[in-house]
């Protein structure tokens, strides 16, 4: 599947073509024609390195495009500095929140990307931020961590309070060592 062909913003995939990205790659193209772009959730459990963060940014791109807001969860800071780089200075406003728990962030809401730990999520959530029901799109990086001792429960009310604050937003989880795909899938009705 080409770039070329993708119903994506003109102006992301241009980037791609210039970046010498022209293809996807088979797991890529099969998220594509399941449903990733038209909105559809989706558990995409490929190995490292296969181009998950980019099948999500293409994701994320299309819901701004139809006046969304997105809000991509990592597990860790260094991680959420890594994404937010990466997800930035590509026509869309990005904007990052690892720490300061007790606060509502509110100037975040003007963001088009909102790249977060989980723990800061959940500050968020309980702190009533007034954009969490602007977001239509949820991307949860390592979703695989579900399954954490540690940050697992933490994960997951997050996961479930989103859905349950916004029922029609699009949940897509990325993970490379997923044990129970499937059980995954069907929680995320993907």
């Amino acid at each position: 599947m080409r770039i070329q062909d993708l119903e994506i913003p003109g102006n992301l995939k241009q980037r791609y073509i210039q970046a010498g990205i022209s293809e996807l790659y088979p797991p890529q193209a099969e998220c594509v024609e399941k449903g990733i772009l038209a909105g559809k959730n989706t558990l995409v459990a490929i190995p490292t390195a296969s181009g998950k963060t980019l099948i999500a940014e293409m994701a994320m791109h299309n819901a701004i495009n139809k006046g969304g807001k997105c809000l991509y969860i990592v597990p860790l800071k260094a991680l959420a500095h890594e994404k937010f780089e990466e997800f930035n200075n590509k026509g869309v406003k990005t904007g990052i929140a690892t720490g300061d728990f007790d606060r509502r962030d509110d100037l975040l809401g003007r963001n088009d990307i909102i790249v977060a730990t989980s723990e800061k999520v959940d500050s968020l959530l309980r702190n009533n931020a007034r954009w969490i029901p602007d977001i239509t799109l949820l991307v949860v990086d390592e979703v695989h961590l579900l399954d954490s001792q540690g940050r697992g429960p933490t994960l997951e009310m997050v996961i479930a309070k989103m859905r349950y604050r916004n029922p029609s937003m699009q949940v897509i989880g990325l993970s490379a060592t997923i044990g129970n795909p499937e059980t995954l899938a069907g929680w995320f009705n993907a």
